[in-house]
């Protein structure tokens, strides 16, 4: 894709539920003013549900950079199916025919691209923690391999829109500006209830986690066994959050929702405590953005210690419950 014309448009998708939309939702969109600027491009923001989730979220898109809102809006879209949402968005996309197309990689995001990938017959590149413009005007994508080792840069060639899923928290999105104006259009899918092969019969919705966006967060490797208690203890200590490596969540000690590094979510927290975990690359990758890392371990060749600002050598065992009682008997001294 070669944009720079009048109609030239970067779409993003904006995930939403219960009328709020997904936090990497309005990354993209900061980072889609950014890609819109260089392919002299509008930005437009696509939202899809009931007209009452929607309600207010097209002048927020707007206020958050959207040039333009797309509002695919129908009784069946009341959450999220694969069948309504994929056939929903792909008719949009046929009528609008936009040039480059951002969804974030969650799980509903990342069900939906695939689908729409197939149906479109276009590229996606998928989990990207880069987006640029090269000298030909085409985006390309940034993507982690060999457990972070390189960064693989690739470009969708065929068919469009460019399909891309990012990675939440790899972007920052922009503050809303209420003085921004733009267009806010309704697309009515063809849907009907024939349509719908899946039914929800029950919702569960686990602990509110969103490691992107903490200020402070513990990091708990392997090195806690089993214990990861005290790391949840120290967590409500300082009123943070919980990130773990892979294994943690192998495990099933913890759900995914938790995981750091290539794999899971890169922080951009204000402080980081890791404990037990040695520093392998596919993690550290993941906390390279946080302002201040302080480090336990027994072993100081461990190569967390290089990726640390403070390194304490010890076992977390004897390091954190004297943190703990403290933080408990002062709860002042918490940052």
């Amino acid at each position: 894709m070669t944009a720079n014309t009048d109609d030239s448009e970067v779409w993003v998708y904006l995930e939403s539920e219960d009328g709020a939309v997904a936090n990497v939702g309005y990354e993209m969109l900061g980072k889609a003013t950014e890609l819109a600027a260089d392919l002299d491009a509008r930005v437009t923001a696509l939202l899809a549900g009931t007209e009452g989730d929607l309600a207010g979220l097209g002048d927020e898109a707007i206020a958050r950079g959207a040039d333009r809102v797309v509002r695919i809006e129908h009784e069946l879209l009341d959450t999220y199916r694969p069948e309504t949402f994929a056939a929903s968005v792909e008719g949009a996309i046929r009528e609008n025919d936009p040039d480059v197309m951002l969804l974030g990689a969650t799980h509903n995001g990342i069900d939906l691209a695939g689908r729409l990938a197939v149906r479109l017959d276009v590229g996606l590149t998928a989990d990207v923690t880069r987006l640029e413009v090269d000298e030909d005007g085409d985006v390309v994508g940034g993507v982690p391999a060999f457990a972070g080792g390189i960064l693989a840069m690739i470009k969708a060639v065929g068919n469009t829109p460019e399909m891309t899923t990012v990675r939440p928290g790899v972007f920052a999105a922009l503050e809303p500006d209420e003085s921004r104006t733009g267009t806010i259009e309704r697309f009515e899918p063809d849907l009907d209830a024939a349509d719908v092969t899946t039914e929800v019969l029950s919702r569960e919705v686990g602990e509110a986690v969103n490691l992107p966006s903490a200020d402070v967060v513990i990091a708990a490797g392997r090195g806690f066994g089993d214990e990861i208690d005290l790391a949840r203890d120290l967590a409500d200590a300082l009123d943070a959050s919980i990130g773990v490596t892979r294994p943690l969540c192998d495990e099933g000690l913890i759900s995914r929702d938790h995981q750091v590094g290539t794999t899971g979510y890169s922080l951009k927290a204000d402080l980081c405590i890791v404990a037990g975990v040695s520093g392998a690359v596919h993690f550290t990758a993941g906390i390279e953005d946080c302002d201040t890392v302080i480090a336990i371990n027994t072993d100081p060749d461990e190569p967390i210690f290089e990726h640390a600002d403070y390194c304490v050598e010890g076992d977390l065992f004897e390091v954190l419950p004297p943190l703990l009682d403290r933080l408990e008997a002062s709860p002042e001294v918490a940052p």
